[in-house]
């Protein structure tokens, strides 16, 4: 079981039109199998009454159940939620959808809350990941009170996920999916103040090779009606591979085509399109990104950086790779400057640490000045950290690894002066060492 897990940030809703819920398939007329080959045994937490599960969490905690004989690729599934009768606590009670689950130790969940409010949140290797991939946010769309209905629905195509309640789109984003077949379930969670109840009805799951019709015809809508223009933030395309990078199974590809806000918002600092991530940091300052959604373990990543000014400062202005990244206070970077120096730092609580992984050093194979465009791999396998610039080795160190899987970022500074700086970044792609 989890604590319930909130954060205050706001949410990024798009509302539109969404397909009605999805056709039953291996979920014979909306029953519940219960047993080991099912939805598991019926306890003090979870029951069925005909075609409803019903969740009574335990105080503060959260309960998740899924068919266990039912595995899919792809994702299209929706259930009708009433709001329990009684809470007391109405933002701190949730439920919704369990998706993408591998284990109980890895999933994600989308869950509304009695106030009114919605979230997408990720489990990964037993620990609720700190950012979630949709923030809590107010939906105009719910239905509020006791007992009141409302469906939601989340259906995927590749990495995108779309989630709509009451047939009205409130959130899409790139997510990472696991590899193999994943199951989809139920979860629901009690306030801290006392036992919840949560009746879920008319659960369904869409054949997976009726889906792919579907979601062919429904791009095809989107497409003429210009309906996809805001709502996608990733249509995925191979990046080119750089001379010198990692040749192994594809983790993750940024060809930096359309804004994706898992990247965080654009505003005067940063923002992307057109093939590049572009930074526009405030003069004598850095300004960071991390992708929030997707984590790694080992990786080999590799990276385009450019300095589009003459710099007033070309020890004082630098870019590079933010790596093991627990949040915006806490991570590594290695760092490129114009003048050809390299250095990785660790940054905690927000400070850099005094003894530097990597000092200050002179890379040879640097492309020294602005307008120049240098390639930088980082390859991190266990503890052991290790970096190139243009195919040639930059510095290397081992330290302690984090516990768990780790986001990756990009960061950028601006010498001291008037205009500052503008950094360019391209064809990030992270591979498998």
């Amino acid at each position: 079981m989890l604590r319930i897990y909130h954060t205050a940030l706001a949410l990024f809703i798009l509302a539109t039109p969404a397909a009605a819920c999805v056709e039953s398939a291996g979920q014979a007329n909306g029953a519940y199998q219960i047993g080991t080959a099912g939805w598991g045994e019926a306890d003090a937490q979870f029951k069925t009454e005909g075609t409803d599960a019903i969740f009574t969490p335990q105080v503060g905690t959260q309960t998740a159940r899924w068919n266990a004989g039912l595995e899919t690729k792809s994702v299209d599934a929706c259930a009708t939620i009433a709001m329990p009768s009684s809470t007391g606590d109405a933002s701190r009670s949730y439920a919704g959808l369990l998706f993408w689950a591998t284990d109980k130790d890895n999933f994600y969940q989308a869950v509304i809350s009695p106030n009114g409010m919605f979230t997408v949140a990720r489990k990964i290797a037993g620990r609720i990941v700190p950012t979630p991939p949709v923030n809590w946010g107010q939906v105009s769309t719910l239905k509020l009170g006791p007992n009141e209905k409302n469906t939601l629905r989340v259906a995927t195509d590749g990495e995108t996920v779309a989630v709509s309640i009451n047939g009205t789109v409130v959130a899409r984003f790139r997510g990472q999916a696991p590899e193999g077949m994943s199951h989809v379930g139920l979860v629901a969670s009690s306030a801290p103040t006392g036992v919840d109840t949560w009746r879920i009805s008319d659960f369904k799951v869409a054949d997976p090779q009726a889906q792919v019709s579907a979601n062919a015809a429904a791009d095809q809508q989107a497409q003429s009606s210009g309906a996809h223009d805001h709502l996608i933030t990733g249509a995925i395309a191979s990046a080119p591979v750089a001379p010198g990078c990692g040749t192994g199974k594809v983790l993750f590809d940024e060809p930096f085509t359309v804004h994706d806000p898992n990247w965080g918002e654009k505003d005067d600092q940063f923002s992307i399109g057109d093939g590049k991530a572009t930074f526009t940091p405030p003069s004598g300052l850095p300004a960071l990104r991390w992708n929030r959604v997707f984590v790694f373990g080992d990786i080999d990543t590799c990276v385009n950086f450019e300095l589009a000014n003459n710099t007033a400062n070309a020890t004082t202005s630098y870019a590079g790779l933010v790596f093991w990244a627990e949040d915006s206070r806490n991570y590594f970077q290695a760092v490129l400057a114009p003048n050809g120096y390299f250095t990785v730092a660790r940054i905690a609580d927000g400070k850099a640490v005094a003894k530097r992984p990597v000092p200050w050093t002179k890379v040879a194979a640097a492309n020294a000045g602005s307008k120049k465009t240098n390639t930088m791999r980082l390859k991190i396998v266990g503890n052991a950290v290790t970096v190139e610039i243009n195919g040639k080795p930059a510095g290397s160190f081992k330290t302690e690894a984090p516990r768990w899987p780790s986001h990756i970022g990009l960061l950028a500074a601006s010498a001291e002066s008037k205009e500052g700086d503008t950094w360019m970044v391209s064809d990030l792609r992270v591979t498998a060492p």
